[in-house]
């Protein structure tokens, strides 16, 4: 017997980069959504740079987003961990995670990843709605939830998702005593240098050019107990931008202004290069808050129709550069259990269960990855950091590791976190479900899906995978 298709109006608070990405996947998925931003204007705020790695830039190619990024997304070549004094101590070629993934790893500058994904989203059908902050929710007794924004507009969904960040209006309608919080005083000023003013210097141009003046593109890491400094190429080579990681005594919850020499003094015995950097930037300069929310509970209401993704619900340290990114996966994979709504495999009740089941463990593991990859970079001198040092000597010597402190190029790490596919984990998450729980296993050999994909599945053609062939 066919199924029967319903339609499916899906509300979104908030038009950061994961409402918008999550809007995207919705209307592919055949919902009907509307998107209500707080702002003016639709833009990012706040911190000015966001990796793209490749859990994420399969999103962006398959909802045709680098397409309207175009060059503003930059490829690099290699990632190089140092000590303070400019020592290399790790290395990892780009394209060996690349190859390992199947996807590009991109840099882009915040504004442009989120003009893309507006521009698409506005392709697709979805109703951007500025100067719309959400400012009531209430159950309906039809199951459906209704909005009221501050200038008394009010729109009715089967479905809201607070997208809203780490202030969410939604999650504290949910949770009002769940307060995001520093989990100790690491904070970071961010910066941008023009490119070319690190290449005109004679002291900095070696960090973005060869022997031979030709332009190489890389992101460094300077490790120290007191801060580290990560850079990296922004908006097609025409910006150098810097993380500059510090402790204050006090946790900072808020973002403030700082002077230069307050900067210059957090980083007087680091490599002179970075150091001559740090002197090339012009203020203002913002310290800027790492806060972290949760692990929650749960992510949604009673009615399982108010669900969270991103920040709202798990916002993380920035030590591996995976909070947008994690975002975008929940939105990518709340919009497959939609999907699976809209052609009626499952209720909205159910999908959001799904999500949740699926999505909560993985945005743990990425707050856990997050705040040990930093205080992997933190270590103090002596036995500890000379240890974690020594298990990425054989990425210096060109020699595979099985392990490294590295996560950027730990194998463990990169089919974990960036080989990701959000999207087959959905399916895979919807098919136990209808599966009465139980994962799904081939009849004859036991094998389940997800392993077949993992271990098999991943470099065969079609017409050669696995075959998973479920007891009927």
């Amino acid at each position: 017997m066919a199924r029967r298709r319903r339609d499916l109006h899906v509300g979104i608070v908030g038009a950061g980069i994961g409402g918008v990405m999550a809007s995207i996947a919705m209307a592919h998925a055949g919902c009907t959504v509307t998107v209500l931003e707080a702002a003016s204007q639709l833009g990012e705020i706040g911190a000015g740079i966001q990796m793209v790695t490749p859990n994420v830039a399969r999103l962006l190619i398959k909802y045709g987003v680098d397409k309207a990024i175009g060059k503003d997304l930059v490829r690099f070549d290699e990632f190089n961990l140092r000590r303070k004094d400019g020592t290399k101590v790790g290395h990892t070629f780009i394209k060996q995670v690349e190859d390992a993934t199947g996807f590009p790893w991109w840099l882009v500058h915040r504004h442009h990843l989120h003009t893309g994904l507006v521009d698409v989203a506005r392709k697709r059908g979805v109703n951007l709605r500025i100067n719309s902050r959400v400012v009531q929710l209430q159950q309906q007794p039809d199951g459906k939830v209704f909005v009221t924004t501050e200038h008394k507009h009010t729109y009715t969904f089967d479905l809201l998702v607070g997208s809203d960040g780490i202030q969410s209006v939604v999650r504290n309608t949910l949770f009002p005593d769940v307060k995001p919080r520093p989990p100790n005083g690491n904070c970071a000023y961010r910066a941008i240098v023009p490119y070319d003013e690190v290449r005109k210097d004679p002291l900095t141009r070696e960090l973005v050019e060869d022997k031979n003046g030709n332009l190489v593109k890389t992101m460094e890491v300077w490790m120290a107990p007191t801060g580290y400094i990560i850079s990296y190429p922004l908006s097609d080579c025409k910006d150098f931008n810097m993380v500059l990681n510090h402790f204050q005594e006090k946790p900072v919850d808020c973002v403030e202004e700082v002077s230069l020499e307050e900067v210059k003094d957090q980083y007087k015995g680091y490599d002179p290069r970075i150091k001559r950097a740090i002197d090339m930037i012009k203020p203002p300069i913002s310290r800027w808050p790492l806060l972290v929310t949760g692990p929650l509970d749960s992510w949604s209401n009673a009615e399982k129709n108010v669900v969270l993704i991103g920040d709202a619900c798990h916002s993380m340290v920035n030590h591996m550069a995976q909070g947008a990114a994690t975002s975008m996966e929940d939105g990518a994979f709340l919009a497959q259990c939609l999907g699976a709504v809209v052609d009626g495999r499952l209720s909205i009740s159910d999908a959001v269960a799904v999500h949740e089941k699926c999505r909560m463990p993985k945005a743990s593991y990425k707050q856990q990855l997050s705040f040990l990859n930093g205080w992997l970079w933190l270590l103090p001198d002596g036995p500890a950091a000379d240890a974690r040092d020594r298990t990425m000597k054989g990425e210096l010597e060109g020699r595979v590791s099985m392990r490294s402190a590295n996560l950027y190029g730990d194998p463990t790490t990169v089919l974990e976190c960036y080989e990701y596919d959000a999207e087959a984990h959905a399916r895979d998450g919807i098919a136990a479900w209808l599966n009465a729980g139980r994962p799904v296993r081939d009849a004859t050999s036991t094998v389940e899906r997800l392993e077949a994909e993992k271990i098999a599945n991943w470099f065969l053609p079609e017409g050669h995978k696995f075959p998973i062939r479920p007891r009927m």
